[in-house]
């Protein structure tokens, strides 16, 4: 069968299709289907973030069509799975929206993988191929992440390999996705990755990643993004893979819980491995709105001098912040705002309260009756979708533009950045031009909020 895999864009508020030309990075999912996907069927895919997806080519060509989305691509994945359907093609969808919302989404495809394909993707192409579907697939285990399918990583649908070859910006700009584990242990009621992993936790043979890297060394690569959510939850494995890593003298970003800050030897092995950034889910400065969310491990109270030892060992901090939780009320935004700025934050990712389906936060929310949208199309970083406790809907989005404005304002950029610090000073001043960057988006496309991140 020839397949086509999609990865959906999601619509702007104006119904147009967001679009963008240079990316920092790149998903996997397309590439590693395909290596994943047995002889002789045939694969092709588009990213539509930064590709046109040539619609009457995917209708005279492909038999099966596939969609991965979450967040705010899915009601585009389900517009374009209708579309297909309608025209006689097999349609297939997963990713971790589709996973928690099977049964629904069952409605807009001929079968649903639910959690990871590894198991089951071969399966679900064997039956469709005979015209027949369990509909819902779903693995009997999770991947014990040995021996997995190497993909062309020259195929990153996001890469712009000419101006990778040519360019030292853009080779500073890039980084070349790689991952060491899959899922988190942490209860936060409101992460759909939690919710969708079940809280369980695993991480590849660090043997493995290191052959990645040297994989990626081989195409010029030296930047890095771990896809993790959580690369430090199981902090002795962590250690091991941060040792082998320092001398391959790469530089790395990732995601991390502010627990990396909380363990001397841990956090020396992370800066010593080359890490340059992390974004670290803080969520709030609320103890009250951290509990109220399964979140208060934490403690704010700790997080000043979290954020002083990352600095001083050279490692921008990106802020994860959610404002207009239940301990928050008006006041919270200006105080937000007046921490990021103490704390020298270096970027900021600000969201509003987003039930995603199959959380127990959107239960929670759905039985309390304060779930204000069903357009999952609005499920964006910057919607009011969840009625707040101590402020309207309107003051939530108010605070949550204060912050944002204030943040990436002229004067904010220059206090939070002066002086630079003496470690990483490139870092530093490549972070400051994207704060440039984000400050002039917005003033070319002031509703952009909820898509800045």
């Amino acid at each position: 069968m020839r397949i086509h895999l999609i990865s959906p864009t999601h619509y702007a508020r104006d119904g147009a299709l967001h679009k963008t030309t240079r990316y920092w990075t790149s998903a996997i999912t397309l590439p590693y289907l395909k290596a994943l996907t047995p002889a002789p069927h045939e694969v092709s895919f588009t990213d539509e973030l930064m590709q046109d997806l040539d619609m009457a080519q995917v209708e005279r060509e492909a038999d099966v069509v596939g969609i991965t989305a979450m967040g705010p691509q899915i009601r585009r994945a389900y517009d374009l799975a209708d579309h297909f359907r309608a025209r006689g093609k097999k349609v297939v969808m997963g990713g971790t929206w589709v996973t928690l919302a099977a049964e629904d989404s069952l409605r807009h495809a001929d079968a649903i993988v639910a959690g990871e394909a590894e198991y089951v993707w071969s399966d679900v192409l064997a039956d469709l191929e005979v015209g027949r579907s369990r509909g819902i697939y779903r693995a009997p285990r999770w991947h014990d992440l040995r021996e997995l399918p190497e993909f062309d990583y020259e195929s990153l649908p996001l890469l712009k390999r000419d101006a990778f070859r040519s360019s030292w910006l853009y080779r500073m700009y890039f980084f070349w996705p790689i991952f060491f584990s899959r899922g988190c242990p942490h209860p936060c009621e409101y992460c759909a990755i939690q919710t969708y992993y079940g809280r369980t936790y695993r991480t590849r043979p660090v043997d493995d990643v290191i052959a990645d890297v040297r994989r990626l060394r081989t195409l010029g690569a030296r930047r890095l993004l771990f896809l993790d959510d959580n690369p430090v939850a199981r902090p002795e494995e962590a250690k091991e893979l941060f040792r082998r890593l320092i001398p391959e003298r790469v530089q790395w970003v990732s995601q991390s819980t502010i627990n990396v800050a909380r363990d001397p030897e841990l956090l020396d092995l992370v800066a010593r491995s080359g890490a340059r950034v992390l974004s670290i889910g803080f969520e709030s400065l609320s103890e009250e709105s951290l509990e109220s969310v399964g979140k208060g491990f934490n403690r704010p109270s700790r997080f000043a001098e979290d954020i002083k030892k990352l600095r001083a060992k050279g490692i921008q901090v990106i802020a994860l912040v959610i404002v207009g939780l239940d301990g928050d009320t008006t006041d919270t935004f200006l105080a937000t705002l007046r921490w990021l700025e103490e704390n020298k934050i270096s970027f900021l990712k600000l969201f509003t309260p987003a039930p995603y389906p199959g959380t127990k936060f959107h239960a929670d929310m759905l039985a309390a009756g304060r779930i204000m949208n069903e357009d999952w199309g609005s499920y964006d970083y910057g919607s009011a979708n969840v009625r707040p406790l101590n402020m309207t809907p309107d003051e939530m989005i108010d605070g949550f533009r204060t912050v944002y404005s204030g943040f990436y304002s002229v004067r904010s950029m220059l206090r939070r950045f002066m002086p630079l610090p003496r470690r990483n000073v490139l870092e530093s001043l490549a972070m400051l031009v994207a704060n440039a960057k984000v400050t002039s988006f917005l003033r070319r496309n002031p509703e952009a909020w909820g898509t800045i991140s």
